[in-house]
């Protein structure tokens, strides 16, 4: 191999690992950026009813440069380099056709996570769903006011509007309960109560 291949090789190596990271952390909420931060993946959003369909161009432009869509860019722009050069390709060529794919990860990662977002603000991922689930306050429920929480709602780690069921304030950071929903983007939650330690 090469210089140029081996830097590729490990390239590849390298950004699969930090790329798979990635994922894995999207789907089980360990990140909690907005989407529309620079990361713009976390799936965390805002009330459906803040989006027009007129900000959709916007949104795409805001998730395609993000994290996980540089990530896909490098990890495939790596492996395909890596292959183009062990078979043999001219390494302009490989670099050019490497550049290729990564742009074509970078735009389909980027626009699976617009359309996963876009899910979840016109209300197709029901919160209904979210019944019965154990989360955690992301931002205060203030007394008969709305706040957020972050639970699993159709599978898939989100921050959804919620309001106490006893209209008691909440502060962030505690465990509750889903126990109803008041509408397509409005949950009802309880705070969870720890059993005490030891036996009678």
């Amino acid at each position: 191999m090469t210089a140029l291949n081996k830097g590729f090789a490990v390239g590849a190596a390298f950004f699969s690992l930090l790329f798979a990271w990635q994922i894995v952390g999207m789907l089980l909420g360990i990140d909690s950026h907005d989407h529309g931060n620079a990361d713009g993946a976390g799936f965390d959003h805002h009330d459906a009813g803040d989006h027009s369909d007129g900000h959709d161009g916007g949104e795409f432009a805001l998730t395609f440069v993000t994290l996980r869509s540089v990530l896909a860019f490098a990890t495939l722009f790596a492996w395909a380099g890596t292959l183009y050069l062990m078979s043999g390709t001219w390494a302009p060529l490989a670099l050019l056709y490497s550049f290729i794919w990564g742009l074509v990860a970078m735009v389909g990662v980027s626009y699976m996570i617009y359309r996963l977002v876009q899910l979840q603000e016109n209300g197709t991922a029901k919160v209904w769903t979210a019944i019965g689930q154990e989360g955690t306050v992301y931002i205060n429920i203030p007394e008969d006011g709305p706040g957020k929480v972050r639970v699993m709602v159709s599978g898939v780690m989100s921050c959804v509007n919620a309001r106490s069921t006893d209209g008691k304030p909440l502060t962030a950071g505690t465990k509750v309960r889903v126990t109803g929903a008041l509408d397509s983007n409005t949950i009802e939650v309880e705070a969870v109560v720890e059993p005490k330690g030891g036996m009678e």
